[in-house]
């Protein structure tokens, strides 16, 4: 082998251990310090050009030792992040099969083309997958995250699927054989695999979805029969108003004040003021917020309500629902946790700007938070964002918004921006004008 080609190969396998290591974070949630990361991933490393030198001269095929040493990498992925370890071996072997149908595709290109191993088709096929990664964090990471939640929730015959694909890959790979009546079958192969991922992503989201729906369904439900309890109890009030206005008149014409004070103070008392507002136009955002609204007071937490939320925003209802539910449910567990006298609130608004819908949540809390490089350590797990604020996060970057979170002594805020579609943002722009 050239001088030359050695060198390409070599930047190749740089470039391929730093995608697979991007990909990795793209899927999974680190739970290490950043030193700790650092440490791990080089030992890895280390133990593996090592065991590759012990390896090499028992005469194995050097693409089987290469495949056989990618298991080593298991390690600092069990180590570093926070999900299941079924979720980790998943995306260990969906990455590296990625990784290793573009090195293979750019191969078998190279020996037809050139008749041997040149090296710069390798080495650009590693650098197009290093440069679509962005689009796949994009496009792809909310899907893969689909799968790893359902993994997540024990059901490990997903894992399965990603090492089939690597054991089919390396097949391929160890034969060396480099021909056109190979290279189809690889292709070919590789495309059903992808799409049968496709297919079980969207199955996922599909389900994901429908389960929102019902539960945003059934939270509509609840507001509108609160609604109509309200409307009833208004016309029993109205109803029975005649006969106490005729009962205090008649204390009052006794000159019995005081008499008619006690009546006034029992009506006060008996009188229903549980009923909780539309706080906006979106009808689901509405139904949603008021369920939490409801919580709240039961909770005695003061709530702050200023939305400017339309409906036909092009927004789906159910992505702005999970944000502004878990934004909630969130800041209402956070001051169920406060003891003592200390005030306890939330404070939420919403705003259009700059074709922009803009989101806003404070509230009070307890001064004690867990941090650590990878976000926020829930309270209800062990290490790492809790899954309602991750999935806050991935819908703002879906809507090409971001969320932002700051806090003080006393105070939690989440800052949320979604980019309104541009058919759409003009016309609430002319509306805030008119108004």
């Amino acid at each position: 082998m050239a001088d030359s080609t050695l060198l390409l190969i070599n930047i190749s396998r740089a470039i391929f251990l730093i995608s697979n290591i991007w990909l990795t974070y793209s899927f999974l949630t680190p739970k290490r310090p950043l030193w700790f990361q650092i440490i791990a991933y080089a030992g890895t490393w280390v133990a593996q050009y090592l065991a590759r030198l012990l390896l090499t001269p028992t005469g194995l095929d050097t693409f089987l030792i290469g495949h056989m040493l990618t298991i080593l990498y298991f390690v600092p992925i069990a180590l570093i992040f926070k999900e299941t370890l079924n979720a980790k071996f998943f995306v260990l072997f969906m990455v590296t099969s990625l990784s290793l149908f573009n090195f293979l595709i750019a191969l078998f290109l190279e020996q037809i083309v050139f008749g041997h191993m040149v090296g710069g088709l390798v080495l650009a096929g590693q650098l197009l997958e290093l440069a679509s990664i962005p689009l796949i964090r994009k496009h792809i990471t909310p899907h893969v995250r689909n799968i790893l939640e359902i993994i997540n929730l024990q059901n490990p015959i997903f894992t399965m699927f990603p090492f089939l694909s690597f054991i089919l890959l390396a097949f391929y790979a160890v034969q060396r054989t480099y021909l056109l009546s190979i290279f189809i079958p690889l292709v070919l192969s590789t495309i059903i695999i992808s799409i049968a991922y496709y297919l079980i992503a969207i199955s996922i989201d599909r389900t994901k979805r429908q389960q929102l729906l019902e539960k945003q369904l059934a939270l509509q439900r609840d507001h509108y029969r609160n609604l109509s309890d309200s409307i009833t109890a208004a016309k029993a009030t109205r109803h029975d108003l005649r006969h106490h206005l005729v009962t205090i008149s008649e204390f009052l014409g006794k000159k019995e004040a005081a008499a008619a004070q006690e009546y006034l103070n029992k009506l006060c008392n008996n009188y229903d003021d549980s009923h909780i507002p539309t706080v906006c136009r979106n009808q689901s955002a509405d139904a949603l917020i008021c369920h939490y609204l409801k919580l709240a007071k039961q909770q005695a937490i003061d709530v702050n309500v200023n939305l400017n939320i339309p409906d036909n925003l092009g927004i789906d209802d159910l992505d702005l629902c999970v944000i502004i539910g878990n934004c909630l449910e969130n800041a209402i567990e956070a001051c169920d946790k406060m003891t003592g006298s200390e005030a306890r609130f939330i404070d939420i608004k919403a705003i259009l700007a700059k074709g922009y819908l803009v989101i806003k949540t404070a509230n009070s809390f307890n001064g004690h938070l867990q941090y650590q490089p990878g976000g926020f350590i829930s309270s209800k797990r062990s290490t790492g964002d809790g899954i309602g604020l991750a999935s806050v996060k991935t819908l703002a970057a879906k809507y090409q918004g971001q969320c932002l979170i700051s806090f003080d002594q006393r105070t939690f805020s989440v800052s949320v921006s979604l980019k309104l579609p541009e058919l759409v943002a003009p016309k609430f722009v002319n509306l805030r004008v008119n108004n």
